[in-house]
């Protein structure tokens, strides 16, 4: 029987936070095979992606599909990019059209 959404969305919230890899603590990549294990579902459906996606975000973590494996990070990661502006945007723009 799967397990609950929310169920796995905490495991995987949780182990953000508990040491491996050589690390303290942090993000981390899962692959499919251990993901289906996590969820204790024998497929990963687009379905369920997509709803295990959502409910991470609402408790503040980020689950990214890079195809051959995932990756768990907090939202807290991308605070400190730098924002995209309307006068970046034009200067990168600018930039772009004198090149060619």
């Amino acid at each position: 029987m799967s397990l609950p959404l929310e169920e796995i969305a905490q495991h995987l919230a949780g182990l953000y936070d508990k040491p491996f890899g050589g690390k303290e603590k942090g993000r981390y990549r899962v692959s499919p095979k251990m993901l289906r294990k996590i969820a204790d579902r024998a497929r990963l459906s687009d379905n369920f992606i997509t709803k295990l996606i959502d409910e991470l975000f609402e408790i503040g973590f980020v689950l990214l599909d890079l195809e051959s494996y995932y990756v768990v990070t907090s939202v807290r990661t991308f605070t400190s990019y730098r924002r995209l502006g309307e006068t970046s945007l034009e200067s990168a723009e600018k930039a772009k059209s004198t090149r060619h």
